[in-house]
């Protein structure tokens, strides 16, 4: 029987903290940045972020707070939000110089007038230096004819916001072989290529310096942590505290240059590492991976040796837990509507197989279940790795923790998620060790640059416009912000009502989806060359598997694997869309095609009845109805298809069917579509069918899913199914809950979040 262990004081006091504390912006990172790159113009590329990293170890406020056992701080506040203007913070000038940023309604940051005199007065140095900017400058000329197509988010200016991200380095490499050792190897390397360049040799030895500038950061920072323990350690009163802040001083001291010793140390080192690699290189998608398989063995050990109860052990996952929940990034408010609730996608996954192919549940899957069903926390979010051998136990922690937070876990298909990584390239060791990146994107365990939320926000790709565009001659029926017709923005592929046949309407898309995502691949490659070459990452790449190998940074292809990933948004919609077109004029007839155009082009003003029939009439996706499913199964593999066909400057590109909440997002950018949805709806969720068009139940639905080619769709896919608590109460309801996740593994569904 699944019980919940009673909550520690003290973590009941940072619970109640977190949750009481509206986050704010911290400036302290945007000074130090700020004065580094300026006093130091002469240093570029890779040497400059490894200098600035080091800088900022060496500067960024040490912070511990009353009751933290596990240390370490993005800012100088609890709960503060840094800034990460070498990427953009061109949006917050602006939402300051308009009052705007005081004014937001969703995921409000309090800020110091103090501060964004600052922020403002740094504008002039960074506006023209920050990636977006030097993204912008490298747009392609022939940008301007897709200007308003409203199926890619590139344009001419504002691109890329955020990093590229979404990847997963190797923590376990820190924890049990440390930054000093790590060091001694780029230090070995350099030596063997001095006064012997030859080729790229140079570039490589670059490399090799800026790894060992980090590794020294990375060891100043915990020292540094030490330090302040013990500082506060000879103020404090309470001689228990006192005990704990010199023990956990011994502790930092050693981490992070050595591999860990216990427990406690490997949680820290942990943490400790997501700090850096948030301060270096913006708080996106990082992904911290298997934290069950780093933590289980050296908890195991020491439960045996009687070093640790399972309340302390329990304790110290508890706050990491916190600490992550407690970092967070503002950013420009419409990404709010997308990833709302202050969260930063620093998703863990637990359970699945081992690289050998046995079951890998240990004391930490349960533990971590445990963290979040006792602190009822959605973020840190947690991705639950499902097989046909996942213990019984484990369904049932997983099953119960879910029905108290809603969503958490999801769940993760390995059977199909496993042969899938493997058709791409992965050896079956390494598929074996995959994790879930950033929402739903599996990928590589420390051995894999996927970037699979591509170039940021802009890694998403509307579907249900491309649609639109298809049947409207490549123009956007939505008027644009000034209320006037949109250009044509997509190919000249004719109007639905000149389409004689429904293989008309279905090349038609066709091409509007390959124009789009050429266009899509194109640009972010452009990003990819010109991020590789401002913004390298050597704190990551000095764990990640491959970069040491190859003397390469990640942004240069460095990992064992590469990738880049792509996420298309209204699967559901397209499905319906198309059923609706071929069912009514072209197999019922029931109208002809410029009756219904105008229906939808019009907003289906004047046209209810019609709408209605749309609705409650048409095959509808997620009924197991084959008229809408094969054409769902048509479109996804013809969309797949092509992306996956795309390559990179690293490695091949992987089709997803995710929108994180972009469905919202792009709904308000969407006119009526000809499935019966009103202009500025929400798209269709993920792989799930259109809101309340499933009428089946849930083992219809998934029927429907298994007709879509689960491993075509390497970036991942995710289906989101909503219960009552009622329906699942009580032992039987988990039976009930286990048998229809089961079933998924059956029909071969890669993702499912159940929130009830």
């Amino acid at each position: 029987m699944y019980t919940l262990a009673p909550v520690c004081e003290r973590v009941s006091r940072i619970r109640n903290k977190y949750r009481g504390t509206k986050p704010k912006v911290c400036i302290e990172r945007l000074k130090i940045v700020t004065n580094f790159y300026k006093s130091h113009p002469n240093i570029t590329g890779i040497l400059l972020r490894a200098e600035n990293f080091k800088n900022l170890c060496e500067k960024m406020p040490v912070v511990i707070n009353d009751d933290e056992i596990v240390v370490g701080s993005l800012t100088s506040m609890y709960h503060g939000s840094a800034l990460f203007p070498e990427y953009s913070i061109n949006w917050l000038f602006d939402e300051i110089k308009s009052g705007k940023f005081l004014k937001r309604n969703l995921d409000p940051y309090d800020i110091e007038q103090e501060a964004m005199d600052y922020i403002l007065s740094t504008e002039e140095f960074w506006r023209p230096r920050s990636l977006s900017a030097r993204m912008d400058a490298a747009i392609p000329d022939g940008m301007g004819k897709l200007l308003g197509n409203g199926v890619i988010s590139f344009g001419i200016e504002g691109n890329c916001l955020t990093p590229v991200g979404h990847f997963c380095t190797n923590y376990d490499k820190a924890i049990r072989v440390g930054f000093a050792a790590i060091k001694k190897e780029a230090q070995q390397k350099m030596n063997a290529l001095e006064g012997k360049f030859k080729s790229d040799d140079a570039k490589k030895y670059l490399f090799y310096k800026a790894i060992a500038i980090v590794c020294d950061g990375m060891m100043i920072f915990a020292k540094r942590y030490a330090g302040e323990c013990r500082r506060l350690a000879e103020k404090a009163e309470n001689h228990e505290r006192k005990t704990e802040l010199l023990k956990m001083a011994d502790s930092l001291d050693w981490i992070v240059e050595n591999p860990c010793r216990s427990f406690h140390e490997a949680v820290q080192c942990l943490f400790l590492y997501q700090i850096a690699l948030a301060l270096d290189g913006n708080l996106h998608g990082l992904t911290l991976g298997r934290v069950d398989q780093y933590l289980g063995s050296f908890y195991e050990k020491d439960l045996t040796d009687g070093k640790i109860t399972p309340a302390a052990g329990q304790e110290i996952l508890d706050q990491f837990f916190l600490k992550i929940a407690e970092m967070n990034k503002v950013t420009v408010e419409g990404v709010s509507y997308a990833i709302g609730g202050y969260t930063s996608g620093q998703i863990m996954t637990l359970g699945g197989v081992t690289k050998d192919g046995k079951d890998a549940t240990n004391s930490v899957s349960y533990m971590m279940l445990q963290a979040s069903s006792r602190l009822v926390l959605h973020d840190p979010p947690l991705a639950l790795r499902i097989h046909k051998g996942t213990p019984a136990q484990l369904w049932e922690a997983a099953i119960n923790t879910t029905k108290i937070c809603g969503g958490v876990p999801t769940f993760e298909n390995d059977d199909v998620i496993i042969p899938a990584l493997v058709d791409k390239g992965m050896s079956l060791e390494s598929a074996r060790n995959y994790c879930l990146i950033g929402c739903v994107e599996p990928a590589g365990t420390g051995d894999e640059w996927p970037a699979c939320g591509g170039p940021g926000r802009e890694s998403f790709y509307n579907m249900a416009n491309a649609l639109l565009l298809a049947v409207n001659n490549g123009v956007n029926p939505l008027p644009g912000p000034d209320g006037k017709p949109r250009q044509q923005a997509g190919l000249a592929t004719g109007y639905l009502y000149n389409m004689k046949t429904f293989d008309e309407v279905k090349e038609a898309l066709k091409k509007q989806f390959d124009y789009f995502i050429d266009w899509q691949v194109s640009l972010t490659n452009l990003l990819e060359y010109v991020a590789a070459e401002y913004m390298p990452l050597p704190i990551v790449s000095a764990t990640m598997d491959g970069c040491m190998e190859k003397g390469l940074d990640v942004m240069w292809g460095g990992a064992k694997y590469n990738s880049t990933g792509f996420g298309g948004i209204g699967c559901g919609n397209i499905a319906d869309s198309l059923s609706a077109i071929k069912y009514l004029i072209y197999d019922k007839k029931k109208l002809t095609a410029k009756e219904f155009y105008d229906a939808f082009m019009n907003n289906w003003q004047g046209r209810e009845p019609l709408r209605q029939t749309v609705l409650n009439e048409v095959p509808r996706f997620g009924n197991d109805n084959p008229y809408v499913d094969e054409l769902a199964s048509w479109a996804m593999g013809i969309f797949c298809d092509k992306v996956n066909s795309c390559t990179g400057p690293r490695g091949t590109y992987r089709a997803g069917l995710y929108p994180v909440a972009m469905h919202v997002l792009y709904g308000k950018m969407t006119a009526a579509t000809p499935d019966g949805r009103m202009a500025h709806e929400p798209l269709a969720d993920g792989i799930s069918p259109m809101q309340g068009m499933d009428k089946k139940g849930p083992t219809a639905v998934l029927k429907s899913l298994a007709k879509i080619h689960q491993q075509k769709v390497g970036n991942g896919t995710l289906l989101n199914m909503r219960f009552h608590p009622k329906s699942l109460e009580g032992a039987q309801g988990v039976q009930k809950f286990e048998a229809l996740m089961k079933h998924i593994l059956l029909w071969a569904v890669w993702k499912c979040s159940l929130i009830l």
